[in-house]
């Protein structure tokens, strides 16, 4: 009977309660992990605000140029990362758009991943720059970029696996739902 009633649900183009809950549940977790991602990135911008911000006045040269630049990447993080944590996700998605999405926030982690190694490299070649021409400034901007690189690549690459893991650990469900040509459908073996 049981099989009867969820194969008529899949000739009606409904799929069960349970897998809906499930890619809904799944859905709702890989949100919560992308905000706690966010605040982890929040309060990185808001220490290297706070903290080069305090040492603005008491430096010069080669350190004062590192902290000018270090107050540029956290106001920028700072705006990713609010505007990231204050986006509402309320609406709920089809299993299909789950999946898409969660596709779409593994690849920008990995892409944003090797563009942190091309930061790390554009700040030693400004560091190495400043130190041939004797530019204390690029020497400090380097530093600053570097460092603000390796935080991302960091940053970006645990996003990345933490995202992965999530989708692994779900994997289950993925194999319940087959993919369609106009969305998922449901695998059932008789």
């Amino acid at each position: 009977m049981k099989k009867f009633l969820s194969l008529l649900a899949l000739c009606l183009g409904t799929t069960r309660q349970g897998s809906a809950q499930t890619a809904q549940q799944f859905d709702q977790e890989r949100i919560a992990l992308t905000k706690n991602g966010l605040y982890v990135l929040g309060g990185w911008a808001v220490s290297n605000l706070v903290y080069s911000g305090s040492q603005l006045a008491r430096t010069s040269g080669e350190t004062k140029a590192f902290h000018q630049m270090n107050m540029g990447w956290g106001a920028i993080n700072l705006l990713l990362a609010g505007v990231g944590s204050l986006t509402r996700q309320n609406r709920t998605r089809t299993p299909y758009e789950t999946l898409q999405q969660q596709e779409k926030f593994e690849k920008i982690f990995l892409v944003n991943t090797a563009l942190d190694v091309a930061y790390v490299a554009v700040g030693a070649y400004l560091k190495e720059k400043g130190k041939n021409q004797n530019n204390v400034r690029n020497q400090g901007f380097g530093k600053s970029v570097m460092v603000q690189g390796a935080f991302l690549f960091a940053f970006d690459g645990i996003m990345y696996l933490v995202h992965r893991q999530h989708f692994r650990k779900n994997e289950k469900l993925w194999k319940t739902l087959g993919a369609a040509d106009e969305g998922l459908g449901l695998k059932m073996k008789f």
